[in-house]
């Protein structure tokens, strides 16, 4: 699927991400990796996916503290585990905060920014989101499900 994201459309496209991945069945925690040049929305897009699950806490890019882990009000993922690897040089860095401990949980939604930066942790995904911005109130989103 690929979709043009306007300010306007990012809480119907959060929700329809949401909505397409919970329809695939896993035995393990559900990954969602977000691609995209700085500034390009990740973020942002992580945000509306948090608020749609019920996150009450203000999502920030976990940038200097590499991740977060939020409580949702969903029924189907009760945790966010939201990781920016941006600052992450290879896989073994996030295997050593519990990558294979996390993506046991199978009522978690983990968002990954920046999966380009640990590409054997991801190379088995959910879902794929490459954000493309064009301008400062547009993006082009290509979603790709497994």
């Amino acid at each position: 699927m690929e979709k043009v994201l306007r300010e306007n459309n990012i809480k119907e496209t959060a929700k329809e991400i949401i909505d397409e991945v919970k329809l695939i069945k896993k035995e393990e925690a559900t990954l969602i990796v977000l691609s995209g040049d700085l500034g390009a929305g990740k973020t942002t897009l992580v945000q509306q996916i948090a608020k749609y699950l019920g996150v009450k806490e203000k999502i920030i890019s976990p940038t200097f503290v590499i991740m977060k882990i939020y409580k949702t009000k969903d029924k189907i993922f009760k945790k966010l585990i939201h990781i920016d690897a941006y600052r992450l040089n290879k896989s073994s860095e996030l295997m050593t905060l519990g990558w294979e401990k996390i993506m046991q949980e199978k009522n978690a939604l983990v968002l990954v920014e920046w999966p380009e930066n640990v590409p054997e942790c991801v190379e088995v995904h959910t879902c794929k989101i490459q954000i493309i911005h064009l301008d400062n109130t547009t993006r082009n989103l290509k979603v790709c499900y497994n």
